[in-house]
């Protein structure tokens, strides 16, 4: 098997456990976010031209631990499912949430 495939496996089994862990406890599946939360969010992170984020999405960031969500920051698994983390690292600033707050 080569090396690329590999990892994309192991990327994609990580996945899978944070989404099994998520499910198994939703009101805090991640940093204070449900996988609700989380796919609220998904339409403004991903691809080139990301939407707005949404009312509910910003909702769901007033809930959650931004200090958190950084240490998401640099995660290979962020870009294996087509989320930009340059984006996501600017949506607090979006939903005017802490203006101030860097990673």
């Amino acid at each position: 098997m080569e090396a690329h495939t590999t990892t994309k496996l192991a990327v994609m089994a990580m996945v899978l456990l944070i989404i099994g862990v998520a499910n198994a406890n939703n009101e805090h599946a991640i940093c204070g976010m449900s996988t609700d939360d989380l796919f609220t969010c998904r339409p403004a992170v991903i691809g080139p031209a990301s939407l707005p984020p949404s009312a509910a999405c910003c909702a769901a960031l007033e809930k959650a631990d931004l200090s958190c969500l950084c240490t998401f920051k640099n995660n290979k698994v962020l870009p294996a499912l087509g989320i930009d983390p340059a984006q996501a690292m600017q949506l607090p600033a979006k939903c005017n949430i802490l203006q101030s707050f860097h990673c």
